[in-house]
């Protein structure tokens, strides 16, 4: 039987769950600190090192498997559900990506998506579940798993493919229900579902915090910490659902955990007036096997080509655009032939030109809505000001160009404006015993290279001799302050004079540098 192959990326743990069938026969675990340790150089790519952790485990854990499926979690993926009325089969592609756009914060085409319609008796509206990817994450995993030999059969959100877990555990399946997977010990992306007999129209991912070691906590405060954020999350998710579909009432909450809370969350699900269910995933997970979620998540992954669910999402497999029907053909060598004998009424032409009105009347109606939200989208678009709708294309062109000009300035002042932070830090550096510096001044030419710094100064030695030399013992310091001289590349005196100050003789300076 073929070795198949399920990795989850979590949060702060990736799993690899090997099958053969419906059977565990490896299980890896790696934490996300694992492509932080020393061995690994912190400017290698995450690619690099994941590939070169993978070929470890691989080996160490005898991994055959040469195909894979990826359960990725919430923050590689968009995942959306959302209404819309029923459209023919031609028109709901367009109608499908208008609405996405509206969750997608950066362009359309850099995305990888697909998409299923589920057509809702109730409402008779058609609910549409929608899912996407970054062509740029994508094709990191791409790169990875490339490396390593392994055929990517499919890509898909990790809260689905604990689905195939509850579809193994023959439960779930019919009726309105909630779905709760989550794990007290790991600090892993716990997921809040709704099905509908089997098909997601709400979903939800939840962080929550695992009981941690020596945060100097007792446990049981942390595990009450836990409960209570749990239970918090999940009123949020309840009451959110129930007033996006107010039709769709829960009659059972479905849980995959541990055993940890499982007494606290039964308590609190049955005071909402819920039944609740805990789904038995040892039977299926094996002796050996600890509970884990990300183990699930991977392990369900695995099971993508054995355990058939009600979705038929893949985003390897992206829907194709509806293509209009071949035309055929009909051979009419004797046209005349085919017409002869026949007679027009009146009264079928009117019948069919009312039925292919009343057609097209009832497709204008079903489009109404998409074209109300194309209004309303269009009406809340900013206004700009500086572009009236009825301005002519010259106006148009030298607001543009004004634009241009104001941006161009706000760069020049950013990327042009010289910083002297730097070299007046190694002036202060370089400054020698009994030199003081007195003042200083900056001219900026047209162009940097004509920039000159003047530093004004005195030196007191009581030999003239000797204050020359410090004036120049300062001027070599400067050239060979890295600061100083990648800045200016010249410095030189001016003068140098006798002064009075006070009761004694000092020689005053001025010190010219350019660069």
């Amino acid at each position: 039987m073929a070795h198949l192959l399920g990795i989850y990326f979590g949060p702060t743990t990736i799993c690899l769950v090997e099958t053969t069938g419906k059977k565990i026969i490896n299980a890896v675990k790696i934490p996300r600190t694992a492509l932080s340790q020393d061995d690994l150089e912190e400017k290698v790519p995450e690619e690099v090192k994941l590939v070169a952790v993978f070929s470890d485990e691989f080996r160490n854990s005898n991994i055959q498997a040469q195909e894979a499926t990826l359960a990725l979690s919430g923050k590689d993926l968009i995942v959306r559900t959302f209404e819309l009325p029923v459209l023919p089969a031609n028109e709901l592609d367009n109608a499908i990506t208008f609405e996405a756009k509206k969750y997608i914060p950066f362009k359309a085409e850099d995305l990888v998506s697909d998409f299923q319609v589920e057509f809702d008796k109730k409402t008779k509206k058609n609910i549409v579940l929608y899912i996407g990817i970054r062509k740029d994450i994508l094709d990191k995993y791409f790169a990875i798993f490339k490396q390593l030999g392994i055929k990517l059969s499919n890509v898909d959100y990790s809260a689905f493919s604990v689905l195939r877990m509850l579809k193994l555990a023959g439960a779930g399946q019919s009726g309105v229900i909630g779905l709760m997977s989550m794990d007290s010990q790991e600090d892993d992306e716990a997921n809040f579902m709704v099905l509908d007999n089997g098909f997601p129209v709400f979903s939800r991912d939840i962080t929550l915090a695992s009981p941690a070691e020596g945060a100097g906590l007792p446990a049981e405060t942390t595990r009450e910490q836990l409960l209570d954020k749990l239970k918090t999350e999940l009123r949020i998710s309840l009451d959110y659902y129930n007033r996006k579909f107010p039709q769709k009432k829960i009659v059972n909450m479905f849980f995959i955990t541990d055993e940890n809370l499982r007494y606290e969350l039964e308590f609190f699900v049955r005071e909402m007036e819920l039944s609740v269910q805990f789904v038995n995933t040892a039977k299926y997970l094996g002796k050996d096997q600890v509970f884990s979620l990300s183990v699930i998540k991977g392990f369900g992954g695995a099971l993508a080509r054995v355990v058939k669910t009600k979705l038929k999402l893949n985003l390897l497999s992206p829907k194709k655009q509806i293509r209009a029907p071949k035309k055929v053909s009909l051979e009419a060598p004797e046209v005349s032939s085919i017409f002869s004998g026949f007679k027009l009424d009146l009264r079928f032409i009117l019948l069919g030109a009312l039925i292919c009105g009343a057609v097209y009347a009832f497709g204008l109606y079903r489009l109404q809505p998409v074209r109300n939200d194309v209004r309303t989208l269009i009406s809340l678009r900013p206004k700009i000001k500086s572009a009236e709708p009825s301005a002519s294309l010259d106006k148009l062109q030298k607001t543009d160009a004004d634009y241009k000009n104001k941006i161009k300035l706000l760069n020049d002042l950013i990327t042009q404006q010289p910083y002297l932070t730097g070299p007046m830090e190694a002036v202060a550096r370089s400054i020698p015993e009994d030199v003081w510096i007195t003042d200083f001044s900056f001219v900026e030419g047209v162009k940097q290279d004509k920039s000159e710094l003047r530093l004004q100064g005195f030196v007191y030695a009581e030999d003239s001799d000797r204050e020359l030399g410090l004036v120049n013992t300062f001027i070599t310091q400067l050239k060979e302050s890295k600061e100083f001289s990648q800045f200016f590349k010249e410095a030189r005196i001016l003068s140098v004079e006798k002064q009075q100050l006070g009761q004694v003789q000092v020689s005053s300076f001025v010190i010219s540098c350019r660069n």
